[in-house]
């Protein structure tokens, strides 16, 4: 299970059956438990303790494929085609519920905006047995509820958090591609064939974003595209994007309005190009992330200018330009070997280890 328990308000017995629970003893921590339900059928830590045991002391489950349910139409998320490809080798039926009352055992699920009133799903998924790996998007500012994390055997999530890194049931994932980006083209036009030294399309108001525009913009000329807001009806559409991209040796990425990664990044990859993305002192988030990795990282975007300035017209850069490309090529089915191994260990069908955080 993930997520931290609480002991405010526990009584002396349930603190006991607790530790027992602690320490293995599962059929007597159940009988414990069992007396304590009995006197107060109401005590939800008790009930949620209860059918701990109880998952605890079954046989072991056979491996069957998860079932994949959306919470969401999948059609409206960037993330579809990114999740399809790194879970469809595990996921067996899919299915798109959207109120919050499918459940399968055992099922990944597909959701944001995660709100108290969202948690009794999981709840009674989880009291009646459901093994339930949740995947959470969209939570960018960390302002969800995660009251549903205590009924799922894991947690996937994107945008990485250092409070949420100290839990074993909860894997990061990367954004990815918006849906559609990876469709055409294959990012393989050298550094020298390429028309833009850099290009930047989407909103010039967040945060690093205009610094950024006018340190790159002092170093060579580039193109840009500036839009009225995320995903509004001025941005360039995905295919127009993606030939931008295609086009372009350098893709700053500067942060978002609450995060420092963004979809931007893994859309450079694609396309081939080098992202230059952005670290805070004492906090290389895309490290921690990625693991090591060949992307060129600043704190200042006058260090992004001066390294783009320095690296224009010499012979390392497309050398920088593969690296970044076959890293990319060979990370993407390593994360998805990743999540199988995460996935199969939450559900009991691998060995126990403690996974990437």
């Amino acid at each position: 299970m993930v997520g931290v328990i609480a002991q405010d308000g526990w009584t002396d017995d349930l603190k006991a059956a607790v530790r027992r629970f602690q320490a293995g003893l599962y059929a007597q921590a159940g009988v414990q438990l069992l007396e304590i339900l009995k006197r107060a059928p109401d005590d939800a830590d008790a009930r949620y303790f209860f059918r701990l045991v109880e998952r605890r002391l079954r046989p072991v489950q056979p491996a069957a494929k998860p079932t994949l349910i959306w919470q969401f139409p999948p059609d409206a998320a960037w993330e579809t085609d990114w999740l399809r490809g790194l879970l469809g080798p595990l996921c067996g039926a899919e299915t798109v519920d959207n109120t919050w009352s499918a459940v399968a055992d055992p099922m990944i699920v597909v959701d944001n905006r995660l709100v108290p009133e969202k948690a009794p799903y999981y709840r009674q998924a989880f009291e009646r047995g459901a093994r339930i790996i949740l995947i959470h998007l969209s939570d960018e500012a960390f302002k969800d509820d995660l009251g549903a994390y205590r009924y799922c055997d894991a947690v996937i999530r994107n945008y990485r958090s250092e409070l949420l890194a100290e839990l074993s049931g909860v894997f990061f994932l990367p954004l990815g591609p918006k849906s559609g980006f990876a469709a055409t083209g294959d990012g393989a036009k050298p550094a020298s064939a390429r028309r833009h030294a850099w290009a930047f399309a989407g909103d010039a108001r967040k945060l690093t974003r205009g610094p950024m525009l006018e340190e790159m913009a002092k170093a060579a000329p580039g193109f840009t595209h500036l839009t009225s807001d995320f995903g509004s009806a001025d941005a360039l559409p995905t295919a127009e994007y993606r030939a931008l991209l295609d086009d372009t040796v350098f893709a700053p990425c500067p942060a978002g309005w609450s995060n420092l990664e963004s979809f931007r990044v893994y859309e450079a990859l694609e396309a081939g190009c080098i992202p230059i993305v952005e670290r805070r002192a004492n906090f290389d988030y895309f490290t921690q992330l990625l693991g090591p990795h060949p992307m060129p990282t600043v704190v200042d975007w006058r260090d992004g200018a001066d390294l783009m300035r320095g690296l224009l017209g010499t012979g390392e850069l497309e050398p920088l330009r593969r690296r970044c490309a076959d890293w990319w090529r060979a990370y993407t089915p390593q994360l998805t070997r990743e999540v199988g191994e995460f996935v199969a260990r939450a559900l009991g069908q691998a060995p126990s280890r403690h996974p990437r955080a």
